[in-house]
Formats: C-alpha cells, structure tokens, sequence
C-alpha cells in the first residue's frame, strides 16, 4: 500500500514518483517490445506531422514524416504491456489515489507508448489532459513507466506541482487549450515549473489536471515511455463522447 506521505504528496503536488518500481528483466523485455515496434510500425499510431506542434514535420511527406509519435492501444498490442498496466501492485496504488476498490482502465486516453525522436520530435505547450477528454468529473490518474532516463534535455515532464487544485479561467488558455505562457497571471505561476527526472523503471503517477509541458528531444536517444489512464467506476465517460468511444477495462 502507498504510505501515509506518499498519499499526501500526490494530493498536495498533483504528482507521485516510485523509484526503481519496474524489474530489470521485466523492464528490459518492455524495452526490447518497443524498440522492435518502432522497428516495424503498425497502426493505430500518431505521427508528430499529424499533431502540427513547434518541430514538428510540416507534412507526412517531408523528412522525418512519418516519425511515430505515439503507438496507440498498447493494452492491445503486446501482453507485457497488458500485464505492466494490470500490475497488481500498480492497481492497488491507483485504488488508493483514486479512492475506490473498482477502477477501469481507459483505452480511449494516452494507452500508448511515447516515443520522442532525436530528430524530428516536437515541443508540447503548457496543458492539462483533461482538457480534451470527457467524463463525469475530472479525477483521472496518469500511470507513466519510463523505458529508459527522462529529463528536461530529452523531452521529459516539467510540471507545475499544485496546479491539479488550481482553478483557472478560459482566458488563462488560447484556443487549443494551451496555457499561455505570455500574459499575467499565468507567466507568474509558471515560474515553479518542476522537471521531473526520471530513471528507466521509474513510475510517475499524475493527475489529469495537473498543468505540464515537454520539449523537443535535444539527445541523440529516442526517449520511450509507456502511459495509460485511469478512472473510478463513479466516473463514467459522457456517452457519444470520444471517452466512451472504446469500452473501459475494469480492473
């Protein structure tokens, strides 16, 4: 069970980080899945052209095109992935943080595997992901594995820790639902931004309306990172709604 602390850290930050929580051999075999994914691509998948983000390819058909940004379904794809988002352990942690002994797992939202290319990946701008997602209420939490080492230099998370409690309004975000970076208060709040480094085999648990960021891939290493989200069995996506556009997985 999550400590006493660890509870309160994530209510008070928005965020909770597990050091070292992937096995060697288990995370090594994650690694090699999907390094040979990107090998050999197949849909469904989001190429960074698509997303129209500052560094992405214009185009598909340009250089760097067809770069994946997310392969999508991963509880699909691979069983290793399907037992890492259905961990025992995992769940009982996601029961905690999302207070309920019946959680599901949405394979509508992220259920993917990151990847960020040394060349062609893009800068994602300050957001909170449930800004396109539609539920009952807005209490989701982010499951986050790192493959390998996350920072601010290869496109890690930078967050800004409280934010998930923070009450905003519209004009605080431009028409796509970014934050903006360049008008008062916002350029005052984001200067607690907090990177988040992670190691391979950490996990970062975060919630759906924490406001975070990431930048373009400045290494030579493709970063990969697996996410799933998950929601409590009081909070039902909106029918006809793209939430409710793959069943849930109860867990």
């Amino acid at each position: 069970m999550l400590s006493e602390k660890d509870l309160q850290t994530f209510n008070t930050n928005g965020y909770l980080v597990l050091r070292n929580f992937a096995q060697d051999e288990v995370l090594s075999a994650m690694h090699e899945e999907a390094k040979r994914q990107i090998a050999t691509p197949s849909h469904p998948m989001e190429l960074e052209a698509i997303t129209g983000y500052p560094g992405a390819p214009n185009t598909t058909q340009e250089t760097g095109g067809k770069t994946v940004r997310r392969f999508l379904r991963a509880y699909q794809r691979h069983a290793l992935w399907q037992h890492w988002a259905s961990n025992p352990t995992l769940v009982s942690y996601l029961k905690q943080l999302l207070g309920d002994e019946n959680i599901a797992l949405s394979q509508a939202h992220h259920n993917c595997l990151m990847t960020k290319s040394p060349e062609y990946s893009s800068d994602t701008g300050w957001h909170q992901d449930i800004r396109y997602w539609s539920f009952a209420n807005t209490y989701l939490v982010n499951m986050w594995l790192a493959l390998g080492e996350e920072n601010e230099n290869n496109g890690g998370l930078v967050v800004i820790p409280g934010s998930h409690d923070m009450v905003f309004e519209r004009a605080q975000f431009d028409d796509k639902l970014f934050f903006c970076d360049d008008i008062e208060p916002n350029k005052t709040l984001l200067t607690q931004a907090k990177s988040i480094e992670l190691c391979a085999g950490d996990v970062l648990f975060f919630h759906s309306k924490l406001l975070h960021r990431a930048s373009r891939n400045h290494t030579d290493n493709t970063k990969l990172s697996l996410v799933f989200t998950y929601h409590n069995s009081h909070n039902s996506p909106l029918i006809n709604s793209r939430s409710a556009s793959i069943p849930h997985i109860p867990l």
